[in-house]
């Protein structure tokens, strides 16, 4: 009776022994299996850079420089997005975000508006287009090298939360001075919808974001109620987005 007391308390300890020696063995070689020897060839690289370059180098920038050039051997649609730059790609997708309510392009190292969006905190400050942002919060940022993705960094920001900014306007010589209020901007994908040819409609869509599909589905009733039976979908330009998106939109020409 004793012995069998034993053997019945030795038994959950062989079971757990041999479930951590199968969970290693199947890490150890499904990691051999999965590694190609290109790969192990990469490690090998980035190991010797770590170990034995003259100086003190960073490889995780490393790898964030060298993942677009990979990339860039696969189609022209795939993309590496970091994570620096994953919110604001996300925000466009997804319908909104929170900002000043402008469009703007960078000309000559200057952030000049070309678009005011009607309705927004831009707007109701008084705003316009043409006019040429010097200052975001007392700091400079004309003629220092800024990027686009600075620009956005500084000008969206939480909602109710406000900025200041210094404008140029070609018709006053003063810096005009503008506290703007961030509000919600509307992202929308449909940049035209109207009737080319007696019924034949033309839908230009330039992302699959989240609300693209209802816009789509809006446009595409607005274009029928208008004698439209054919239609022409330019995507021309499309950044791409979510592919349930496009699969719904696709569902709209085919058959069940």
């Amino acid at each position: 009776m004793k012995n069998s007391k034993n053997t019945i308390a030795w038994i959950p300890i062989v079971i757990a022994l041999s479930l951590i020696g199968g969970i290693w063995l199947g890490l150890h070689f499904s990691n051999k299996v999965s590694h190609t020897s290109g790969q192990r060839k990469l490690d090998n690289i980035l190991g010797l850079i770590e170990s034995d370059y003259v100086d003190e180098v960073d490889i995780d920038s490393i790898i964030e420089l060298t993942i677009p050039k990979l990339m860039a051997n696969l189609d022209p649609h795939s993309t590496y997005i970091p994570a620096s730059e994953l919110q604001a790609v996300n925000e466009d997708l997804d319908g909104s975000f929170s900002g000043v309510g402008i469009q703007f392009m960078l000309n000559n190292d200057t952030i000049t508006v070309i678009e005011v969006i009607s309705g927004g905190p831009a707007e109701k400050v008084g705003m316009m287009t043409g006019d040429r942002i010097v200052k975001v919060d007392d700091e400079i940022v004309a003629g220092i090298g800024i990027t686009q993705e600075q620009v956005l960094k500084k000008l969206r920001g939480e909602r109710d939360t406000k900025v200041k900014l210094g404008i140029k306007r070609p018709t006053s010589k003063k810096t005009l001075k503008f506290d703007v209020t961030r509000g919600d901007i509307p992202v929308t994908s449909i940049d035209a919808a109207y009737i080319v040819n007696p019924g034949i409609g033309y839908i230009k869509v330039n992302k699959f974001g989240r609300t693209t599909y209802d816009e789509f589905w809006q446009s595409l009733n607005d274009l029928k109620r208008d004698g439209a039976q054919d239609f022409i979908i330019d995507l021309r330009g499309n950044t791409g987005g979510f592919m349930e998106i496009a699969f719904m939109m696709a569902n709209e020409f085919l058959e069940k």
